[in-house]
């Protein structure tokens, strides 16, 4: 039978081993390379949060609560079409 999976390699993470070298050596490879990778977050290593300001804070409660009112408003009136509607039912 045909059993394969397919697999997605997404990254790779590699390093170099650090080893002893002769001064002639370093010399040589004065170079070390160090792995990166730009879109990496390790657990705990997470920029602190900067606090809202307060007009930020005020803009956003505020417009939370117009918004919550209109879908409260716009609820009442579908509510009171759809009583409307349900009253016109001749049997």
């Amino acid at each position: 039978g045909f059993f394969a999976d397919n697999h997605d390699i997404i990254s790779l993470k590699l390093y170099q081993l650090t080893v002893e070298r002769t001064p002639e050596e370093e010399k040589r490879d004065r170079e070390v390379f160090l792995p990166v990778v730009d879109n990496l977050r390790l657990p705990g290593m997470e920029a602190p949060l900067e606090p809202m300001s307060g007009l930020a804070l005020f803009l956003i409660v505020f417009f939370s609560l117009v918004a919550l009112v209109f879908a409260i408003v716009i609820g009442i009136i579908l509510y009171n079409k759809w009583q409307e509607q349900s009253r016109k039912h001749f049997y």
